[in-house]
């Protein structure tokens, strides 16, 4: 936020105070150089020795001012040594705590620079204590450290003979803490009193922003800024780098737009670096749609465009498509870079003065239009800004971080009359940095604006306190072009300041939504001065700021003088001067003598319920450690502790835990239900949900504790919006209040009561009294409320009112007094002076018993100081009724007194003033003939009735008819016949509860609850469910008050009956489930699909029995469906083998085919093709199928006998033919050409090898026996003839391999000597073997 604007504002007519005062250097014994602030030697003498130092004094000692330092009694004082250490306190949690070491050491170095005790590092150690020289630092739970804050900045310091032990909630208090103690060396001469403090800030963020875009600032200046920030405990840091002027920090997306002198982002990450070292958070900050003069620069064509078309050069056009994406674009780079930082500040204000041209003449227009065509047909250009706004914020929610924008960019006029309002709704993660109510511009949104609206994150950037700007001019007070904008603002933060204190609005310091403070650096002339002076400018308001955001009631401990004088001890930070480095301090050593024990907790299942912890302790000490409690389980071991010595090596002990869930407190609230008939019944909806929930889950066993828990919150909660119906005429009217009928005066005030009447109603412990009073007052204040009648006074004043210049002319005029309208105001254009007055003279004369006058609500210094008020009949004798005395927190006053008649009022003044004053409304309270009216009657007459012992059908009847006539009520819909007559049936309809004899119910629930749970549990369910609604309905008619006789009678009948309806029992189910798991067992796979279908079918009427209900005789009979179905399956036909025989015949080859027998081939081919009928035909049995099994698998191995080799049988034949018939006997001839008929008749397709030969041998032995015809030659002996012709054909080659084996069924034909038959056999044999075995060796070749 620029301050330009304040310029020439501020004409205070005080000293300029030097930035260091002269006091100081006296008080402190300081030498100052360049207005800087440095420590004086630490070993010198206090100035006011610790011993003697009270309470005050030592928490005024540091900067900022703590919170409590308590001395103890002892009066002692624990002093520093070099032998001193930091012991940090060995646990599991602190031993791997990195950032907890990287403190300690920070501070250790610290201690070093400073030379606290010497230029030499402090030992650092781990240890389960330190000894009385050390301090021992631990980390704990803010609840175990103070019961006055939840911050995790807190921390607790005790100092006593054991030595200093610090507690912090965090890392970061941990830091504060040493800090302190830091502080406190060097304050006091290294020298500590016993005793306690406590500390913890009153604000969670303590800031400063900085205007870095406009004037480059260094990253050496960020770091020592940093440095001396946490040095005073002040936590948050603000880098605005984009702005009108500049540009400042790389960017890849679009060099273009950064400014010549900028920051890298190596750079910046250095400074992310060194925050995150000393605690200090980051927000970047990248201020659109407006102050982006430095973008558009570069690209015009992104400004937004007015209704001639031309671009803004300094607002993003929102309703670009295209501009929206780029800025989006440089978002997305900014937020990669600064990953890691919880904020960004995307600005949001400022993008036009919304009251005045060229937004009014050149831009309203095309805003509004793209409204109503891109939002809604009644959306403005208010909501195209917030739209954008939001927006954007949530992208940049969505990457991480939470948003921040300045307060001035949305709900524009949401107070101002005849305004449009937002229609948007902002998200409420978006924080808000309140800096300026723009006092020139009465459309800005006030503070309570935001909290009205939700906004629950609220940053105090007071403009009127915090800003200090490099001026375009001098201001002409004295200050300097580079300033605050007061003289002595840090004098002025620490004294009057206060968290709840924003400019121009006030609300309480504690309230919960102010979640910081911010000082603000703003560079609108850049050139003014360098950065280092700057650091000096601010360094006294940053410690003002720090202390009073820390402590608010710093002031009220010390002088600011007290206190600067303090501070300027304490010195700055190490290695606040430029360029210099901290020390190394060193390892935190491990302690040797450190024994650990290691606790687990685990389910029984032995799964792990919560982390593992680690205890510490020295070697040889004995632990005990009781087993902790964990939420919804309870503990099973046989022991609750773990006990024993420490050790090096470490025990470990395991507790066992079950899921437990405790019920008590639910069954107390049920037990304990309200009784409905006492209660409206309008207000008993959630209650009753909420009751049989929690009546659900009380029943469930399995239910778990958090659902326990849950359901009881709800169900206590809902308990609390039950109202009693004595309570009902309160009810109705703060359910349905007045609606603002244009009241004059008192509406206020009758709001005030409703919100008390439902504070009451809905409080933690309602009574009769708090009820009646609440009532009485919320009647009182409705009685109040004053029409407008016409009556408007006439107005004489000493002074006019403001018209010179002013258009229009009755712009300030006396009758803004009676508009209604406290934005509009009169203004009386003189100074006030004693003696002056204003007087109202009323038309008639009336009975008036209050005055209420107002300011407007920023009036400046315009108000009346001080006037008397008095009132009269006759305009001679006054009666004064009250003092009007106003101040910026009382800008509206009432007075009340006792009635009078009054026709004249009047204002004196009673104290000068140069102040002109304005008034904005003059509202008084007198008797207005009151309405008569049917409704109103009725109304009163309906607020008077008994509801306690009416039955609760009337009751509700009558409620909502009451309802309905106080809204009509309330919006003065006085006439309304329908209402009226609703009402007054209802009301005449009221019943009261009749008394009935409930004497048998009560026998039969007695009887009813006197049934065991064994006997219930016999009955079948239905029987058991019809008497638990029996007995539940029973019950609840008997505690009905408005039950009549009839519903009594019934609901004994219903309960007796239901009892006779437990004699039917549940069937045994054991040999139905035993029959059950029987058929279960079956292989279905072996089952016809028919037969098992039906089987199936009963198996699922078995299983569909509803074994609650069943009795023995249904069981029976479906046991006996089941017997009968399992009797009546169908073995399924198994065609396994037969499928494996064709799959195997199927395989055998036509060349093995045709070695067989051609019978045998014939046989297998029928064989296969029959099994492969038999295979497809589904209604083949399983005999069938096993037949063509065997059939095929015969055929199979019939392929074995194979065709004989008729080569040699050929041959043979072929020698025969060549015979000549006529050489031979008949007789052996025809022995022969026998032999040949048979060999020629031979089946070759089906002759084995064996009959070949035989018919081989037998041609072989008739040719043998061929006898030749003899001729008787005497003179020559007779000789054997020799055969004629060699065979005319023979082996062409010797058999390679003889055979292995022989045929099997071949019989020895060895020859023998003198065999020729056998010898011819054995060649014919030898041949045929040595001719098979060419031919199959031909084949193979």
């Amino acid at each position: 936020m620029p301050a330009s604007y304040l310029i020439g504002n501020n004409t205070m007519n005080k000293n300029n105070m030097k930035r260091v005062l002269m006091s100081v250097m006296l008080v402190s014994s300081m030498t100052l150089s360049s207005g800087a602030i440095v420590a004086q030697a630490y070993n010198g003498t206090s100035a006011i020795t610790e011993r003697t130092m009270t309470n005050e004094q030592l928490v005024a000692a540091t900067t900022p001012i703590l919170q409590s330092y308590t001395k103890d009694a002892s009066d002692k004082t624990w002093v520093m040594t070099k032998d001193s250490k930091f012991v940090i306190v060995a646990n599991e949690a602190n031993l791997k705590n990195e950032r907890l070491a990287e403190i300690v050491k920070l501070v250790n170095s610290e201690f070093m620079a400073k030379q606290i005790v010497s230029s030499d590092a402090q030992a650092m150690l781990y240890n389960q204590d330190g000894t009385p020289t050390d301090i021992t630092i631990d980390i704990k739970p803010v609840s175990e450290i103070t019961d006055k804050t939840t911050s995790k900045e807190a921390y607790k310091i005790t100092i006593d003979d054991t030595g200093i032990h610090l507690t912090g909630a965090s890392e970061t208090a941990v830091l504060y803490g040493l800090r302190t103690i830091e502080q406190l060396s060097i304050a006091n001469n290294n020298t500590l009193a016993y005793g306690e403090i406590v500390d913890y800030p009153n604000v969670a963020e303590r800031r400063i922003h900085v205007d870095m875009a406009r004037k480059y600032i260094s990253k050496e200046w960020f770091i020592r800024q940093i440095r001396e920030m946490s040095y005073f405990k002040m936590n948050a840091i603000q880098m605005h780098f984009s702005e009108n002027l500049g540009f400042r920090i790389e960017c890849e997306t679009d060099p273009s737009i950064v400014s010549e002198q900028h920051l890298t982002k190596a750079d910046v990450r250095e400074i992310l670096a060194e925050a995150k070292k000393y605690g200090v958070k980051v927000i970047p900050s990248f201020d659109s749609p407006g102050h982006v003069d430095q973008i558009l620069r570069a690209h015009p064509e992104y400004g937004q465009k007015d209704k001639y078309g031309n671009n803004y050069k300094s607002g993003l056009d929102v309703t670009n498509p295209e501009a929206i994406k780029y800025i989006y674009s440089l978002y997305d780079e900014y937020m990669e870079l600064f990953k890691g930082c919880t904020d960004f500040h995307i600005g949001g204000d400022e993008y036009m003065e919304f009251d005045r041209a060229p937004f009014t003449t050149q831009y309203k227009e095309v805003l509004d239009n793209y409204a109503r065509e891109n939002i809604d047909p009644n959306a403005t250009w208010k909501d195209v800004i917030a739209k954008y706004i939001n927006d954007l914020a949530e992208h940049v929610h969505k990457k991480g971080f939470t948003p921040r924008i300045w307060n001035d960019g949305i709900y524009y006029g949401e107070n101002s009359w005849g305004q449009n309002k937002q229609m948007i709704e902002m998200h409420k993660y978006i924080g808000i940095d309140f800096w300026s109510q723009m006092s020139w511009d009465h459309s800005i949104a006030k503070l309570q604006t935001f909290l009205d609206k939700g906004h629950d994150t609220i940053y105090n950037v007071n403009a009127s306190f915090f800003y200090y700007v490099l001026r375009p001019s001098m201001p002409n007070d004295g200050r300097k072009q580079h300033s605050f904008d007061n003289l002595n603002s840090d004098k002025l933060i620490f004294d009057e300041w206060t968290p709840g204190k924003f400019q121009a609005n006030t609300i309480a310091d504690d309230n919960p939504a102010i979640k910081g403070a911010s000082l603000a650096i703003w560079c609108d002339k850049a050139d003014v001065c360098d950065e280092d002076t700057i650091t000096e400018d601010i360094a006294n308001e940053m410690r003002a700021l720090a202390t009073k955001a820390w402590n608010t009631k710093s002031n009220s401990i010390i002088s600011h003088n007290q206190f600067k004088a303090n501070y300027a001890k304490l010195g700055h930070v190490a290695t606040f001067d430029k360029g210099s480095t901290l020390p190394d301090s060193g390892s935190i050593l491990p302690a040797d003598s450190l024994g650990k024990v290691t606790i687990k907790y685990v389910d029984k299942d032995g799964k792990e319920l919560k982390s593992p912890v680690t205890r510490y302790g020295n070697i040889g000490d004995e632990y005990n450690f009781t087993a902790e409690k964990i939420y919804g389980y309870r503990l099973v071991s046989d022991k609750d502790s773990a006990t024993g010595t420490y050790s090096k090596k470490g025990d470990t002990f395991t507790f066992t835990y079950e899921i437990y869930t405790d019920k008590t407190d639910l069954k107390a609230a049920l037990d304990n239900a309200l009784d409905e008939n006492v209660y409206i019944g309008a207000t008993l909806g959630e209650y009753k949900t909420a009751l049989d929930e929690a009546q659900k889950l009380y029943d469930d066993k399995d239910a778990l504790q958090q659902d326990v828990d849950a359901i009881l919150t709800t169900f206590n909660n809902a308990k609390k919006k039950a109202v009693k119906r004595a309570y009902y005429a309160l009810w109705v009217e703060v359910e349905n209040p007045m609606a603002d009928n244009g009241y004059a005066s008192g509406y206020p005030e009758y709001l005030e009561a409703v919100k008390n009447g439902k504070k009451v109603l809905y409080g933690e412990e309602v009574t009769d009294e708090a009820v009646k009073t609440a009532y009485d007052a919320l009647v009182a204040a409705r009685n109040g409320l004053m029409k407008r009648d016409g009556t408007v006074p006439s107005i004489e004043a000493s002074d006019g009112y403001w018209q010179l210049g002013v258009s229009p002319s009755d712009k300030y005029s006396y009758e803004k007094m009676f508009d209604g309208n406290r934005e509009t105001f009169a203004w009386f254009n003189d100074a006030q002076k004693v003696g002056k007055h204003i007087t109202f003279t009323l038309p008639k004369t009336v009975n008036m018993s209050g005055i209420k006058i107002s300011a407007p609500e920023r009036p400046g210094s315009d108000i009346i100081k001080n006037a008397d008020i008095m009132v009269s009949t006759d305009k001679e004798n006054w009666t004064t009724v009250g003092n009007l005395r106003m101040t910026a927190d009382t800008l509206e006053q009432s007075f009340t007194f006792d009635k009078q008649s009054v026709k004249y009022v009047k204002l004196v003044m009673k104290e000068a003033s140069e102040s002109w004053y304005k008034i904005a409304e003059v509202q008084f309270t007198y008797d207005q003939v009151e309405e008569t009216t049917e409704l109103k009657d009725l109304l009163t007459e309906a607020y008077n009735q008994d509801l306690t012992d009416k039955t609760s059908d009337s009751v509700d009847t009558f409620l909502d008819a009451l309802v309905e006539a106080q809204k009509a009520y309330a919006r003065e819909d006085l006439n309304n016949e329908e209402v009226i007559n609703a009402l007054r049936t209802a009301m005449k309809n009221l019943k009261v509860v009749s008394k009935v004899n409930k004497a048998d119910l009560e026998k039969a629930v007695t009887k009813a609850e006197a049934i065991s749970e064994e006997t219930l549990n016999k009955a079948v369910k239905k029987a058991r469910d019809a008497f638990t609604k029996a007995l539940n309905d029973a019950k609840a008619v008997f505690e009905n008050k408005d039950a009549s006789q009839e519903e009594v009678n019934e609901a004994t009948k219903k309960l007796e009956d239901a009892i006779k309806g437990l004699d039917v029992l549940k069937g045994d189910t054991t040999a139905l489930d035993a029959k059950l798991a029987e058929i279960k067992k079956l292989d279905e796979s072996k089952y016809t699909e028919e037969s098992w279908t039906a089987l199936m079918n009963v198996v699922a009427e078995a299983k569909g029995l509803d074994k609650e209900n069943a009795t023995q005789v249904e069981v029976d009979e479906v046991v006996a469906k089941l017997t009968k179905a399992v009797d009546a399956l169908e073995v399924k036909v198994n065609k396994a083998e037969l499928e494996k025989a064709v799959t195997k015949a199927e395989a055998i080859s036509e060349e093995t085919l045709n070695k067989a027998v051609k019978k045998a081939r014939d046989a297998f081919t029928k064989a296969l093709n029959d099994a492969k009928a038999v295979f497809e035909n589904k209604d083949a049995s399983q005999e069938e199928v096993n037949e063509a099994t065997k059939k095929l698998e015969d055929a199979i191995k019939g392929l074995d006998v194979l065709k004989g080799d008729t080569t040699a049988l050929d041959a043979k034949l072929a020698e025969i033919k060549k015979l000549d018939e006529s050489k031979y006997t008949e007789e052996s001839w025809t022995a022969l050409m026998n032999v040949v008929a048979e060999a020629k008749g031979l089946d070759k397709e089906n002759a084995t090898q064996v009959e070949v030969d035989e018919v081989v041998a037998k041609l072989t032995k008739v040719v043998d026996a061929l006898e030749e015809k003899v001729v008787i030659e005497p003179e020559k002996p007779t000789v054997p003839e020799k055969p004629s012709e060699k065979p005319e054909t023979k082996p062409e080659t010797k058999p390679e391999v003889k055979p292995e084996t022989k045929p099997e069924d071949k019989k020895d034909n060895t020859v023998k000597t003198g065999d020729p038959t056998s010898l011819f056999g054995l060649v014919s044999a030898m041949a045929l073997s040595l001719a098979g075995f060419v031919s199959v060796k031909k084949k193979k070749d």
